[in-house]
């Protein structure tokens, strides 16, 4: 089975003067397949918010990680953000402003 680092969005909580704070965490999941990598991450997502009183964004990243086998469920990355906005507006300015969505009826370009 392969490796894959899937990432999750959380509310971890509101400064004094009301700023948000978000968790941006990375996971490891071993799994056959993407699909199955995602549904184990939004378990296993769920289960974080919940024990920790976090709100959790409902959306996962995965890719399939390179190289040995690592440990299942082990975090390696976790970032905190400070903002204004809600959970749902500061993941799609975080990371929807700037997805990349491919288009496979653009050819691709090589550096010559």
């Amino acid at each position: 089975m392969a490796f894959y680092g899937v990432r999750s969005l959380y509310h971890f909580g509101v400064k004094p003067d009301g700023t948000n704070i978000f968790e941006e965490r990375v996971v490891c999941i071993q799994a056959t397949s993407f699909d199955e990598a995602n549904d184990k991450a939004h378990r296993q997502s769920k289960a974080y918010a919940s024990d920790n009183g976090f709100e959790w964004y409902p959306v996962t990243v995965a890719y399939e990680q390179d190289g040995d086998a690592l440990i299942d469920g082990y975090e390696v990355w976790s970032e905190l953000y400070e903002s204004n906005e809600s959970l749902e507006s500061f993941w799609h300015s975080r990371y929807g402003r700037f997805a990349y969505h491919f288009d496979s009826s653009i050819p691709r370009q090589l550096n010559p």
